[in-house]
Parts: C-alpha cells; structure tokens; sequence
C-alpha cells in the first residue's frame, strides 16, 4: 500500500469534511442527509456485524483525498462486496489513492471469507 495515505472506516470527526466528496459524487443532498447516512454506519460498526464500511483515504496532511462505500451481501456464489460509491479527489496523485483505497477494500473482501470485489470500472 501507498504509505503516503492512510485508508480506514470513517469516524465521525470526518464525517463532516467528507461532505464535499459524498456531494461531489451525489451521493448526499444535503448535510443533515449525510450525517445520518454516517452515523447509521457508524453505529452498525461499532455494534459489530457490519455489513456497509464507509471508507476515507487521508493524506499524510490530514487531508481527505478519497471516499468509497463498501456493501457486502450473500449470493448464491458466495458473498460478493460491491462498491456503488468511489470517489477520489486529487489530481495529483489519482493512481495512489485508487491503490490506496483498493488495497483497503481487497482486505476487508478477504476478512469477509474471500468475498468476490466488484469494483467500478
């Protein structure tokens, strides 16, 4: 992994500077929708068992670069972890936040039983 960006499951002190990425991508209306969107994943996580994470990709500067949201769910051919929101938000460094953000999510498809990884195109 690109060492110059650290990729984790959102915490709610980002939720708030990960607005404009969400909202870049349409993926929230406003703020307020947002926040709940953010709290409903974070508080699934922290009971444990959740299925949606909510990854942001920060640059050593404490700048978000990247946002994607990570869903597993069951099929017949096993547990497939889709990807309906990748956002990266950087012209300088495209390649590294997309490795960054994929490494992330190939650990967390392989942490959920070698789950298949649909990524965007």
């Amino acid at each position: 992994m690109n060492s110059a960006y650290n990729v984790a499951d959102i915490t709610v002190a980002q939720v708030d500077r990960a607005f404009p990425l969400a909202s870049a991508a349409d993926a929230a209306a406003d703020l307020g929708d947002w926040r709940q969107f953010c709290e409903r994943i974070i508080a699934a996580r922290d009971e444990g068992g959740a299925r949606e994470h909510l990854l942001v990709c920060e640059n050593g500067l404490g700048y978000l670069k990247g946002l994607c949201l990570a869903t597993l769910r069951d099929t017949d051919e096993g547990a497939v972890m889709d990807v309906p929101l990748h956002v990266v938000a950087t012209v300088l460094d495209e390649d590294g936040v997309r490795s960054a953000l994929r490494v992330r999510l190939q650990g967390l498809a392989a942490s959920a039983g070698g789950a298949r990884l649909q990524l965007p195109a």
